[in-house]
C-alpha cells in the first residue's frame, strides 16, 4: 500500500525506505546509458529542480524541498542564475547611455 502522507518519500527503495546516493547514481547511469547520454549528475537534477520552484513559487520552498535550513545555500549552490536581459531594461539601458550624434 502507498503512503499518501506529508512525510512520503516520493522515490524509495522497494521496501519503501529512502534510496541510498550510490543506488540514485547507479539507476540514473543506467537509464541515461540506455539513452545515450552523458555527463549528467544526480546534482543536475537538484540544481533544475531548485531553479524551477524558486522561480515559480519562492526560494523558501526550493530550500525546503532541498532540505536546507539556510536559502542562502540554495542561493549559492543550487539556483541558476538567469544570463537574460529583460529587453526592456536593455531598451531603457540604451536610450540612456546610447551615443547621441549630434
Amino acid at each position: 500500500m502507498r503512503d499518501h502522507s506529508l512525510d512520503a518519500l516520493v522515490f524509495c527503495s522497494r521496501e519503501g525506505t529512502p534510496l541510498t546516493t550510490a543506488n540514485v547514481r547507479r539507476q540514473l547511469r543506467k537509464v541515461l546509458g540506455e539513452a545515450g547520454i552523458e555527463g549528467v549528475t544526480p546534482h543536475m537534477f537538484r540544481r533544475t529542480v531548485a531553479t524551477v520552484v524558486n522561480e515559480q513559487a519562492s526560494l523558501n520552498l526550493a530550500s525546503e524541498l532541498l532540505g536546507h535550513t539556510d536559502p542562502k545555500v540554495t542561493v549559492e549552490h543550487y539556483i541558476r542564475r538567469n544570463e537574460q536581459v529583460n529587453p526592456l531594461t536593455a531598451l531603457l539601458l540604451d536610450q540612456a547611455f546610447a551615443h547621441k550624434d549630434d
